[in-house]
């Protein structure tokens, strides 16, 4: 027994789940407010790792050497694990970039699958087995072949068991087939559209399985694909995909008041002209044309009254900090 009369282990590793160890490390940083009696608790309070502090009534954690040996282990396997995973980036993205080029793949952290065959066999066997769908599209999709997807997709999201997150470029809303085929998916109830002025890949991802094709090429066609299983791997894909959702616009239903397409592409330029970017960054990554750059700049100056990117960034300031004043 301890001081306070609680017993401790006196050998061996505990057997701690994943949540005891995040419960023991809240405690130990006063992180959460959890109660002496949560049932959450009870093995680590069975292993003298918790006690109840008698001048507040909390939880407390003052755990045994090797309780605390086998602790800091985890937590230190845990930023191993992370490391490996950032580590392996680097190849992937260098594959992306080898197989848009042209170029071969030199690395075993991806498979390329090129025959149009085999990816729709890998797609389709880890549609089924999935329960959410991560698709992003960077170019028009086909019309007929969008037609006949909406029926399908329509029907497999009416059965139940699966939800679709999809993310266009904001140009789609413009375009027809797309919208239609968004505002069908959404009217299911399990169904979400974005659509984003920034640049992304072209890919889908699944539980099991990532698939990222040529982003300069619109659907179908022979380009190649990249093939991602490694969960480590597939679990930076969605964290990618993540990024750019959140920074993305609802579709369908779309918000009260929501923006226009011009409208999202200039609040994406004033937002990285004030972050310091070039005008061949803000091309690249908007996927915009220069002279269409120049239209939007030329606009932009109209509007604020000025007649130099300076003092427009300036009167944005301007305008901000006396908003931020009100």
């Amino acid at each position: 027994m301890n001081e306070r009369g609680e017993v401790v282990p006196e050998a061996g590793d505990p057997s701690l789940s994943e949540d005891d160890v995040r419960l023991y490390w809240e405690i130990r940083r006063g992180d959460d407010d959890l109660s002496a009696d949560d049932p959450r608790l009870e093995n680590l309070r069975s292993l003298g790792v918790v006690f109840t502090e008698p001048l507040t009534g909390k939880p407390g954690a003052r755990p045994p050497h090797r309780v605390e040996r086998e602790l800091i282990r985890r937590e230190l396997d845990g930023v191993e694990r992370r490391l490996r995973r950032i580590r392996r980036i680097p190849s992937v993205l260098g594959a992306l970039d080898q197989v848009a080029s042209g170029g071969r793949c030199d690395t075993d952290a991806v498979e390329i699958v090129k025959a149009p065959a085999v990816v729709d066999h890998l797609l389709h066997n880890a549609i089924e087995a999935s329960s959410v769908i991560w698709s992003s599209q960077t170019r028009p999709r086909h019309a007929e072949r969008l037609a006949v997807s909406a029926v399908r997709d329509v029907a497999i999201l009416k059965a139940g068991g699966v939800r679709y997150r999809s993310l266009y470029p904001a140009s789609a809303r413009g375009r027809a087939p797309e919208a239609d085929y968004a505002r069908m998916t959404a009217e299911t109830g399990a169904a979400e559209s974005r659509t984003s002025s920034r640049r992304f890949p072209r890919m889908i991802i699944t539980d099991t399985l990532g698939m990222i094709s040529d982003r300069r090429r619109g659907e179908g066609g022979s380009e190649p694909a990249i093939v991602v299983r490694d969960p480590a791997l597939l679990a930076w894909l969605r964290e990618e995909y993540e990024l750019h959702w959140e920074a993305s616009d609802p579709w369908f239903p779309a918000p009260e008041g929501s923006p226009s397409n011009r409208e999202l592409v200039e609040r994406d330029i004033l937002r990285m002209l004030s972050g310091g970017s070039t005008r061949e960054a803000i091309t690249r990554t908007l996927d915009i044309s220069p002279r269409t750059y120049t239209t939007y700049m030329a606009a932009l100056r109209e509007r604020f009254r000025v007649r130099t990117n300076e003092q427009l960034m300036y009167e944005l300031g301007r305008r901000r900090d006396t908003a931020a004043d009100g």
